[in-house]
C-alpha cells in the first residue's frame, strides 16, 4: 500500500523540516518538499509532527496485569515477595492477553519497536505476530530446572522460529542474581555459537553490586567481562550503580545501555549516570521496564526524566540536550536491538513512524518543536502509529488483531482472579 503524508513538520536528521513523506509497502521512499503524486491514501498532517516511532528497549509488557498490585516497595520486596508470587498464578492465555494490552498501550503511545522479556513464549509470539509490532524477544530468562542439553534444545526451537523481519531473538539472561555462573556460561556459549546478541538486567541496585563484589570479588561489569558475556553484542538494562571504570568496560566492549528512569525512581533504586556514559561513548537507549514497576509504558515520560535527572544531580542544565534524548528513544534503540534501517525518517528506512498533535494548549506556540517533544508533549498527543508500513493505531482505533474492549475485559478478569 502507498501512503502520501503531506503538509507535515518532519523530524529528520536531527532537525524539523516542512514537507511530505511517502511510504510504499514497508519502506519510506520519499522525504522532502511537497510533491504531487498518486497514492492509495493521502493523509494531510495539517502542520503536525511526523517523527520516528519510539523504540522501547526494555519492557515486560504482560506485567500490565500486575499494574498497581505492589507499589511503594524496594526492588527485593517488590520482586521476590510479590511479583514472582503473583506471576506463578498466570496461565499461558493470561500472558497472551497481558501482552495484547501492553501492545495496545504502546502503539497508542507511539512505540513501534520493543525488546520484550517475559515467559510463555508461544503466546507472546502469537500476540506479536497478530499485532504487527516490531520486537526483539528475549530468551530464555531463567533455566527453570532445565539442564544444558534441554536449554539448548529449547533455544534452538525458538531461535529458528524467530529469525524474521519483525520479530528477532536475543539471548536474555535475566540477571547475575537469578542465574548461576554455570548457567550464564551456557548462555554465553550458545550465543557465541549461533552469533546472537545478549541482554541482561545489570547493576540495578546497590545490593546487587554489593553482593556481586562480595561473591565474585569484582563489580557486575567486571564479572560479565570475566565470563565472556561482553564479547557478544550486549544490551544491559538499568546500569544505575556504575563507577567510571565500570562505564569504561562497557564502552570498550561497545555494549548498549538501556536506562529506565521511572522504574528506577519508583523502586528507589537510584539514578543512572547517563551523562558519564554519554561522555565515554556508550550507546544509550531508553526503556520503560514493566508496567508493574513504572507503571506506564510511555516514552515521553521516560524522555523527560532522562533529560532532567542528571541535570539536577550534576547541577548543570546543559549536559544533555533534547535532540540527544530523542535519539536515545529512537535510532539508538533501533541500533541496540539490531533493527537496521529503523529509527529515523529517511528514504530507504522502514516505515515505523508516528503523527503527533502540535495543536494543543501545552504545545503552543511551536517555538522549538524538538524541545517540545521532550519537555511539553505527551503520549496522549500521538494520533497515528505505523509499523512496517501498516497503521496499528489511528485516532482511537486499534488495528492489532484483537478488539480493544475485549482486551480490557479479559485483563480485568484475569487480574481479579490472580489477586
Amino acid at each position: 500500500m502507498k501512503f502520501h503524508f503531506f503538509n507535515a513538520n518532519i523530524l529528520t536528521s536531527g532537525e524539523i523540516v516542512s514537507g511530505d513523506v511517502v511510504v510504499e509497502n514497508d519502506l519510506i521512499t520519499y522525504v522532502g518538499k511537497h510533491i504531487d503524486i498518486s497514492a492509495d491514501r493521502k493523509i494531510d498532517v495539517e502542520g503536525n509532527l511526523l517523527m520516528p516511532g519510539f523504540v522501547n528497549a526494555h519492557s515486560h509488557s504482560p506485567m500490565t496485569l500486575l499494574r498497581g498490585v505492589a507499589d511503594d516497595m524496594n526492588l527485593k520486596e517488590w520482586l521476590f515477595d510479590n511479583i514472582f508470587l503473583a506471576e506463578q498464578k498466570l496461565t499461558p492465555k493470561d500472558v497472551y492477553w497481558g501482552e495484547m494490552l501492553g501492545i495496545a498501550e504502546q502503539v497508542r503511545a507511539g512505540i513501534t519497536s520493543i525488546e520484550e522479556c517475559y515467559f510463555y513464549y508461544d503466546e507472546i509470539i502469537n500476540a506479536l505476530k497478530k499485532s504487527g509490532i516490531r520486537c526483539r524477544l528475549g530468551l530464555p530468562s531463567t533455566f527453570n530446572d532445565m539442564k544444558d542439553k534441554e536449554m539448548k534444545a529449547f533455544l534452538d526451537n525458538y531461535v529458528e522460529a524467530l529469525d524474521g523481519e519483525l520479530i528477532k531473538p536475543v539471548i536474555y539472561a535475566h540477571s547475575i542474581y537469578t542465574l548461576s555462573e554455570e548457567e550464564l556460561s551456557i548462555l554465553v556459549d550458545y550465543s557465541a555459537k549461533h552469533k546472537l546478541p545478549m541482554s541482561m538486567h545489570l547493576a540495578e541496585t546497590l545490593k546487587e553490586v554489593g553482593d556481586c563484589t562480595v561473591k565474585n570479588d569484582c563489580t557486575p561489569p567486571e564479572f560479565l567481562e570475566k565470563i565472556g558475556f561482553l564479547d557478544r553484542p550486549s544490551t544491559l538494562y538499568h546500569c544505575v550503580h556504575m563507577d567510571k571504570d565500570d562505564i569504561r568496560i562497557l564502552a570498550d566492549y561497545g555494549a548498549n545501555v538501556v536506562t529506565c528512569p521511572s522504574s528506577n525512581l519508583k523502586l528507589g533504586s537510584g539514578i543512572a549516570p547517563i551523562y558519564s556514559m554519554k561522555e565515554q561513548g556508550v550507546n544509550i537507549c531508553i526503556g520503560t521496564d514493566g508496567p508493574a514497576s513504572n507503571n506506564r509504558l510511555d516514552m515521553f515520560k521516560e524522555m523527560f526524566l532522562v533529560a532532567t535527572l542528571n541535570k539536577a544531580t550534576l547541577y548543570d542544565a546543559s549536559i544533555i540536550s533534547a535532540i540527544e534524548v530523542i535519539d536515545m528513544a529512537t535510532k539508538n534503540g533501533a541500533k541496540a536491538l539490531g533493527f537496521d534501517n529503523c529509527g529515523e525518517i529517511k528514504e530507504g528506512f522502514k516505515a515505523d513512524l508516528i503523527l503527533v498533535n502540535l495543536k494543543t494548549p501545552h504545545s503552543i506556540p511551536n517555538n522549538n518543536i524538538i524541545s517540545n517533544i521532550v519537555y511539553s508533549l505527551s503520549s496522549q498527543d500521538v494520533y497515528l502509529t505505523m509499523v512496517n508500513g501498516k497503521i496499528l493505531y489511528e485516532n482511537g482505533n486499534f488495528n492489532i488483531g484483537e478488539d480493544i474492549e475485549a482486551i480490557y475485559e479479559k485483563c480485568q478478569k484475569i487480574t481479579k482472579r490472580i489477586l
